[in-house]
């Protein structure tokens, strides 16, 4: 049915036989545009006084069997400009040139155009009045649409759509419609739309308003600012300064820098044949006295890294041959994504001192702030003589911070890459007034701009500076529309973690308080705030590193193995210290084999399975030659049994065999005959070592299965996803029972070799029960004898799994009690006994932990702060902004006067329009969010009656506003 109707419409439609104006019998035209679908058959007089206010449809002639295409400029349309009603000619008219092309969207057209000649207007004028550009000033021949310079800005720099391929597609349009190849007018429209993109710029900003014209447009001038960031006398109060210290982070500005090798350049045209337009007036920094800079700096090499993270590094053994730039070094703020004025610069060979310190004074240059927070990836290396490095560069940049005021941090997904002296001193999750700011945004901005690095390394450097300009000021516009709606979102998700994370940390804090006394925790506040001071004291969140500790001792062993041969005491043919940390590892091999083993295993993993029991296999063969030499009368303590797991092992079950280390050899006695001397203390030390290890493997996990589990719960959603975190879920919890396991087997080692003792107290037994995290509780009786029947329905047997399992509790399997008073914590959190905790020891666990706890707790209070302030600044932004554009009116100070009455309603009108667009953002904002500030004020500040809060985003759409008031622009 479909296909027929497509068939229909080329046949005349039953509309042959009047004429659809003058009803003349048997018309032979049409109008195949859109907007003319339902205008019928005309005659030749009727289609052409129809477009006289249409001159750039298409048009088609029916010869009888078919439609033939036609143009109206054959039919004798005439194109009057100036002021004249459709149908008028002006007596004083002069003729455009005969082969007059406009470029539509709809294709390019060939126009007979006539000038009027009884005004004082330029031709150039005249078509710009009519909505169309003029490719030249003088004598122009060629133009381009309004509505088509629009809709490939748009395209472009949404879709990235290269300017080429848009205009090849008017090529096929028109070649589809007229037959005929059009002419070849690709320059002058790139020469239009690179204007095009300037005057936008600068209508945008206002400079067409002002007395001083394009001439006094200032540094970065065009370029939009973040509403949300703090911006002195725009959107923050006029105390701001005299802020008290704990809420001075509430006017911090976060900066995030990095590189991009993906934008280069290569060395095409000049700036001669592509020259620069605005130079410096929006994101690019101006180009002269940044290569003035450049150029005392040209033997200066890439920045070098702690850590191998080397992005920096490798740019300079990448190909740069006939490249004019290899990369773009930018900046933006570090929290909305918004690209700063004068924040990119071209980088020359790699990723220098000398650009990003030019690119981040200019950016800053004049501003005052109290704090800034800059993320950089390499900032380890960046901030070494950073201030040293000032005072090489132009000394007309104008600095209102102190060395106090910039703080330099790493973004979170990069730290980890970093050596371990960075982890804490470059980490967002421990300093102070950071909220949950993660400092990766810009690789967001990144991941949009680099679509355009095919069309850009081709380009000029003109026309790719404007083009950049063009795009970053886009991706401001869009970011910036939607910002309070993800500022909204992000709110509403932090008010729901800090209350959980709140509540979590008084429950573990009062915890400790009992048992270790509030002065305790007080000293560990204390060592925080000095850390916080100067970065060289000790830091609270360090980890005791007791996750080495087995590989340390290994070389204390050895170090006092070497030390007994230089003392000329005799040693043995292999150490002590080797041979039980073999059989340690063997035995670590068994457990990860028997938790992998399944009945049904698929070809593929039984042949997996298959080659881990023959190198398994292997490594025992080796062990039982260490194990001769250091045990030679094994065989006078071993029963038959035992024996035949020596002489005659299940080579198909290596997993099986048993090892016998001096802690399987039963009694006293035994061990002595069976081993040299020594080797039960060895076993003993390291035994005592890897419980430790284990210990803390299992906390990891715990907190990876939180982590995890949260994540889940919050973020997955439909079945293949949350088959998937399942997945997630069960490889931690395999883990976390690995290392349960592994505890047991060191601990009952222990006790074998040790006997009972005081150790007992920090190395306690560990049940199923005391698995589980800081925000689990133990199970009751009742709630166990439950949760077995209820995992028992599924198939499975309770003993195969962990206390309290986490993946259960995700599937809904075990349901989770939270929120009691008397929650008790498992001692695994502890480590030590209460008699030997000492406030002085810098290496207590559980120190670390609680610093970490309260360090998330903070961070969430920050970020609910933040966003409330930063919803704040968007309202108070838009109000200045109002009353910005108020003061553009004709008549205001600085604004331009000498003009006709039709200009000055042009002018006064743009600036009503955008005013009244300011001031309706201010009022959505004020209107949809200060409820949702209210709410998230009270929670922290713990409002004992706490109204629910309901908000449904789906149905807050603030695009459709916002793309209305764009086109109008």
């Amino acid at each position: 049915e479909y296909l027929d109707q497509l068939l229909w419409v080329e046949g005349r439609r039953g509309l042959g036989d009047i004429c659809s104006k003058c009803h003349d019998p048997n018309p032979t035209y049409r109008c195949v545009d859109d907007e003319c679908v339902r205008s019928g058959m005309m005659c030749k007089d009727c289609i052409v006084a129809t477009h006289e206010t249409h001159p750039l449809h298409w048009i088609e002639c029916w010869n009888g069997r078919w439609f033939e295409p036609r143009t109206l400029k054959d039919l004798g349309l005439v194109i009057q400009l100036g002021n004249h009603k459709p149908g008028e000619k002006c007596i004083f008219y002069t003729a455009a040139h005969s082969d007059f092309v406009v470029v539509h969207t709809n294709g390019v057209h060939n126009v007979t155009v006539w000038f009027c000649g009884c005004c004082e207007e330029e031709h150039r004028t005249q078509l710009l009045r009519t909505l169309w550009y003029p490719a030249t000033p003088m004598n122009p021949q060629t133009a381009t649409t309004f509505s088509c310079l629009r809709q490939f800005q748009h395209l472009n720099c949404q879709g990235k759509l290269p300017a080429y391929i848009y205009y090849t597609c008017l090529e096929i349009m028109t070649k589809s419609r007229q037959r005929i190849q059009p002419k070849d007018c690709y320059r002058t429209f790139l020469r239009s739309v690179f204007q095009w993109r300037h005057l936008k710029m600068c209508k945008r900003a206002g400079r067409g308003h002002a007395a001083n014209g394009l001439e006094g447009t200032s540094q970065g001038e065009l370029a939009l600012d973040c509403p949300a960031c703090p911006q002195p006398g725009k959107n923050l109060p006029d105390n701001w300064r005299d802020v008290p210290p704990e809420l001075a982070f509430l006017y911090i500005i976060f900066l995030a820098i990095d590189a991009n090798f993906r934008l280069r350049n290569r060395l095409v045209s000049t700036q001669y044949k592509s020259p620069l337009l605005g130079d410096g007036w929006a994101y690019l920094v101006p180009s002269v006295p940044y290569m003035e800079h450049i150029e005392k700096f040209v033997s200066q090499d890439d920045m070098s890294s702690c850590s191998g993270f080397a992005a920096m590094f490798l740019a300079n053994l990448r190909n740069v041959k006939g490249l004019r730039v290899s990369g773009v070094g930018g900046i933006c703020c570090g929290r909305h994504r918004v690209w700063r004025k004068n924040g990119l610069g071209d980088l020359q060979k790699g990723e220098r001192y000398c650009n990003i310190d030019y690119i981040f004074w200019a950016t800053v240059n004049g501003e005052e702030h109290l704090i800034i927070v800059i993320s950089y990836d390499i900032s380890c290396q960046w901030s070494r003589n950073f201030w040293e490095r000032m005072s090489e560069i132009d000394p007309h940049f104008d600095v209102k911070f102190t060395r106090t005021g910039v703080r330099f941090m790493v973004p979170k997904f990069h730290l980890r890459a970093h050596q371990s002296s960075c982890h804490f001193k470059y980490a967002f999750d421990y300093a102070s007034g950071c909220g949950e700011t993660h400092g990766e945004v810009i690789e967001e901005g990144w991941a949009q701009s680099n679509k355009a690095a095919g069309q850009t390394k081709e380009m000029g450097p003109g026309t790719r500076a404007m083009t950049l300009d063009d795009i970053f000021g886009f991706a401001n516009w869009l970011n910036i529309e939607n910002l309070d709606r993800v500022i909204a979102k992000r709110l509403v998700n932090a008010v729901k973690e800090f209350d959980e994370h709140e509540r979590d940390f008084t429950q573990f804090d009062q915890g400790l308080e009992k048992n270790l006394g509030r002065e305790v925790l007080d000293e560990w506040k204390r060592m925080i705030e000095k850390w916080e001071e100067d970065h060289d004291n000790e830091c609270p969140y360090e980890d005791s590193e007791q996750g080495k500790c087995i590989f340390l001792l290994q070389l204390e062993l050895i170090g006092e193995e070497k030390a007994m041969l230089s003392a000329g005491t005799s040693g043995y043919a292999s150490s002590p210290c080797v041979f039980v940390v073999e059989g340690i590892e063997l035995q670590e091999a068994h457990l990860e084999l028997f938790l992998v083993t399944n009945k049904y295993l698929t070809p593929t993993q039984q042949l997996e399975l298959e080659k881990r029991r023959s190198a398994l296999l292997k490594r025992i063969n080796r062990f039982r030659s260490l194990q001769s030499m250091l045990m030679p009368r094994l065989s006078d303590v071993l029963s038959p049994e035992d024996m035949k797991h020596i002489d005659n092992p299940d080579t198909s079950h290596p997993e099986k065999i048993r090892l016998f280390l001096p802690s399987e050899c039963g009694t006293i006695s035994a061990r002595n005959q069976a081993c040299v001397a020594g080797l039960p203390m060895v076993e003993c030390r390291l035994r005592e070592a890897e419980a430790l290890d284990s210990l803390e493997g299992v906390r990891e996990g715990l907190r990876a299965r939180t982590a995890a589990t949260r994540f889940k719960i919050q973020n997955i959603t439909g079945q293949v996803d949350s088959t998937r975190a399942g997945g997630v879920l069960r490889q931690i919890d395999i883990r976390i029972h690995s290392r349960k396991i592994r505890y047991r087997l060191a601990r009952d080692a222990l006790l074998i070799l040790r006997g009972h003792g005081t150790w007992e107290e920090k190395l306690k037994l560990l049940k199923d029960e005391d698995v589980r995290g800081l925000n689990e509780r133990a199970l009751t009786k009742e709630e166990q004898a439950e949760r077995e029947l209820r995992i028992k329905r599924l198939g499975a047997h309770a003993s195969d799994l962990d206390g309290d399992d986490e993946y259960l509790v995700a599937q809904g399997v075990v349901a989770r009690v939270r929120g009691e008073k008397n929650r008790k914590l498992s001692w695994i959190w502890y480590t030590l006994k209460e008699g030997e905790i000492s406030e002085d020891d810098p290496q207590f666990p559980i120190r670390v932990e609680w610093c970490k706890a309260r360090a998330r707790m903070l961070r969430w209070k920050e970020e609910v702060l933040l966003l409330t302030e930063e919803l704040r600044r968007m309202s108070h932004y838009a109000v200045w902004k109002a009353e910005w554009w108020l003061e553009k009116m004709v008549g205001k100070e600085n604004i331009r006067d000498d003009v006709s009455a039709e200009f000055e309603e042009g002018l006064n009108a743009y600036s009503w329009q955008q005013a009244k667009f300011q001031e309706e953002r201010a009022v959505r904002i004020r209107d949809r969010w200060n409820q949702l500030g209210a709410h998230a004020k009270a929670v922290v500040d713990r409002i004992p009656t706490l109204p629910t809060l309901y908000i449904d985003f789906e149905d807050l759409d603030t695009t459709e506003v916002s793309r209305k008031a764009e086109e109008d622009m």
